[in-house]
């Protein structure tokens, strides 16, 4: 594992691909997932310091990677919003579609330097 973190995303299309390579860019490692199904078979056999769920789902997918995410998985998520009120969903921290991949790996390593873990991203 990286020391920077091993990030689970979850996205479709080129946003997705877009922000996946950014955090490669920075030094993380990053496993790309598309379905509920890549969720449960890669945390099942991979550890990730925290997943990041894409805006291009529906909001009824988007609540649904949440509450299995972080109850059956512990861990900590970053959902990515395009504008829609979704603080229901409980997400640990909310990033717009439209934010900087910086605002995006401020969000990464605030929320992995509050879990006593250490990110290192330039």
């Amino acid at each position: 594992m990286s020391t920077s973190g091993n990030i689970l995303s979850i996205g479709l299309g080129d946003l997705g691909s877009a922000r996946n390579a950014s955090l490669r860019t920075a030094g993380f490692e990053v496993t790309a997932a598309i379905c509920l199904e890549d969720v449960f078979r890669l945390c099942g056999s991979s550890h990730f310091d925290l997943a990041i769920v894409g805006h291009a789902f529906s909001i009824a997918e988007r609540a649904e990677f949440v509450r299995c995410i972080k109850g059956d998985f512990f861990l900590p998520v970053i959902l990515i919003e395009d504008g829609q009120a979704l603080a229901s969903l409980h997400a640990d921290s909310h990033i717009h579609v439209n934010d900087s991949p910086e605002e995006l790996i401020y969000a990464i390593e605030r929320l992995m330097n509050g879990n006593g873990r250490t990110a290192i991203a330039v």
